[in-house]
């Protein structure tokens, strides 16, 4: 089965340490390190946006594999190729995606017409959104925590773009954010999955998955 795994640099287990095999070898579950659990672990594509790390592998996973809370799960799995798409400025740019989603949500929550709806809905970037969040006007409790989502977002979006050996972190914080971000908005827990579904298929789109 082909499947998705994101791993350190040097292709290091983000949670096992385990380092795998050159492309092509296999890495039984037995050596797969203990916080493994004895399975080797990897990702379908709608489930990328929660396990990101800086390198993205294509991987083939054989042997009694199963879907394990937001993960696959198998006996072993070899690394097929990297997927060299999945790089700094891609990781970034996914975080000011999620930037601006989080800034929709926003707009939901806070008065049409008002001065931070209009400066918020001009943004097209995370400069400009963390800008405008920086000099909010006084704001009900509500709309200060709905555009608090938007300018951490953003700040996350800037963190990325000044030090790329960070973006992994940024770009999977925003994800998180802007999932709550929308269940915040909507005040209903069902949109963390569609935001997350949103993610996967922006995900798929630009990596070519």
């Amino acid at each position: 089965m082909i499947a998705y795994k994101f791993l350190r640099d040097g292709r290091v287990g983000p949670f096992s340490g385990m380092r795998w095999p050159e492309t092509g070898e296999w890495l039984a579950a037995a050596d797969a390190g203990r916080t493994c659990e004895g399975r080797v672990h990897a990702c379908r594509v709608e489930d990328l946006a929660e396990w990101m790390d800086h390198e993205l592998w294509r991987v083939e996973l054989d042997g009694d594999v199963a879907v394990d809370c937001g993960k696959l799960v198998a006996q072993r799995g070899r690394l097929v190729e990297r997927i060299e798409a999945w790089d700094a400025e891609l990781m970034a740019q996914f975080a000011e995606a999620c930037a601006l989603r989080a800034r929709d949500a926003a707009l939901t929550v806070l008065a049409t017409g008002s001065a931070t709806f209009e400066a918020l809905a001009a943004c097209s970037n995370a400069v400009e959104l963390a800008a405008v969040c920086a000099q909010l006007p006084d704001l009900d409790a509500r709309e200060e925590r709905a555009a608090g989502y938007t300018g951490d977002a953003a700040r996350h979006v800037i963190g990325a773009r000044a030090a790329p050996a960070t973006a992994p972190t940024h770009a999977a914080v925003n994800g998180f954010i802007v999932a709550h971000a929308a269940a915040f908005a909507h005040d209903d827990l069902a949109a963390v999955a569609g935001e997350r579904a949103w993610q996967a298929d922006w995900l798929a789109r630009r990596l070519g998955l």
